[in-house]
């Protein structure tokens, strides 16, 4: 530009812009969202897996007040769909899942049965269970999802590996004859199996109990000293956890002050004191005092 007279109030109006723009907060970049990341609610996180049709989003619709995409037509369900099944007095979230076929799998999906405690594997029992099974059992075996003797549960480091798996047979009231024997002998694992129908109920009182076996979760009840125990929100440890481990649950820096427990429960008698490493049954009630 050139320098006269002329230009100055040009230049200068030019100068208070650029200033404006310098001082004006830069744009953020739009956050990516994971649509495969499922935050775990409840006691537990079981992931559904299956073919197109084998019936995953109607055992959620049915179990939980989630709205899975039930259709008749493949891949109506496109993204994870969790839903809370109640069992007694602890929820376990039953998450829905887009179905996988020999030769797709939706980018991310993956991730989702990373994260999760436990794998139901829902084969329909009226369509070819052995092509079904073996769809599945790649999916899982090649991604190293599954407990076994080259996987287990939690590398040298804590992280976690394979996951526990069970089987849903679904649509057991039109099941071709002996579909489930076939599948029982199509697969290698030593899965539990369950019979359910969605259209009819069959089976379905009986999953959330098996969930919640199958999770390896038990319930304990808190006591605060002199006071009734809390019987409605129950703190759901792993099995095998001991009475630190409550501790830790309820306060982990209180944890450290801990000084005893008493207990009623199983093979104790009412009130007994007990040590921190007494191992804890479903349903104890403990009452922990602190220094």
């Amino acid at each position: 530009m050139p320098k006269h007279k002329g230009t100055d109030h040009l230049k200068a109006d030019l100068r208070r812009k650029l200033s404006k723009l310098k001082e004006a907060p830069a744009k953020k970049k739009a956050k990516q969202v994971d649509v495969f990341y499922v935050q775990r609610s409840g006691s537990g996180q079981v992931v559904l897996l299956g073919t197109p049709n084998c019936g995953k989003s109607s055992i959620v619709a049915a179990l939980t007040n989630a709205k899975a995409n039930v259709a008749d037509f493949p891949f109506a369900t496109s993204t994870p769909v969790p839903g809370m099944i109640q069992f007694e007095d602890v929820q376990i979230q039953l998450v829905d899942m887009p179905p996988i076929t020999a030769d797709y799998i939706a980018p991310g999906q993956v991730g989702t049965y990373r994260n999760c405690e436990l794998i139901g594997i829902c084969i329909d029992l009226s369509a070819d269970v052995t092509e079904q099974m073996q769809i599945c059992l790649d999916f899982l075996e090649s991604r190293s999802l599954l407990i076994d003797e080259q996987t287990t549960a939690e590398d040298e480091h804590g992280n976690i590996l394979g996951k526990r798996a069970f089987c849903i047979c679904t649509k057991s009231d039109i099941a071709k004859p002996g579909a489930l024997q076939t599948l029982k002998q199509a697969c290698k694992h030593s899965f539990e199996f369950i019979e359910i129908s969605a259209e009819r109920g069959d089976g379905l009182d009986k999953l959330p109990a098996m969930l919640f076996s199958l999770l390896g979760i038990i319930r304990i009840y808190a006591k605060p000293p002199g006071k009734k125990a809390d019987m409605d929100e129950p703190f759901t440890l792993p099995a095998g956890s001991t009475v630190m481990d409550l501790a830790k649950a309820i306060h982990r820096e209180l944890a450290e002050k801990l000084k005893f427990a008493r207990i009623w429960g199983t093979g104790v008698y009412d009130g007994q004191n007990t040590q921190r490493n007494h191992v804890l049954n479903d349903k104890d009630i403990i009452e922990l005092h602190f220094s």
